[in-house]
């Protein structure tokens, strides 16, 4: 009778000491779990950024070309180059000795 004692208190030693481990697995496979989460989006947000970043360069370099032409329409406004090229290219004129040919 004297070993049962004995066997009961290490039985509930044993009990009391897996419940704080399995807390404490838990916990660490929930924090495991989330930083992995996080990765994954934050990986989709920098996707995203890069995509959006690709678009807007290209957004910025049609700006910088559109600001060059008008830079240069800009300095020629006001003489006859600027406005023999309005005259041709926006009003569809011609000098009285040019002959026009179109398609169709």
């Amino acid at each position: 009778m004297g070993a049962r004692p004995d066997m009961r208190v290490i039985r509930k030693q044993n009990r009391r000491s897996i419940v704080p481990r399995i807390i404490v697995g838990l916990v660490v496979v929930v924090a495991v779990a989330s930083a992995v989460a996080i990765y994954f989006d934050q990986e989709e947000q920098f996707a995203r950024i890069r995509s959006e970043r690709a678009r807007l360069d290209a957004a910025l370099s049609e700006a910088k070309a559109k600001n060059e032409e008008l830079k240069d329409l800009e300095a020629l406004s006001g003489t006859d180059a600027y406005i023999e090229w309005i005259a041709r290219n926006r009003l569809g004129l011609v000098r009285p000795d040019e002959i026009i040919l179109t398609d169709g």
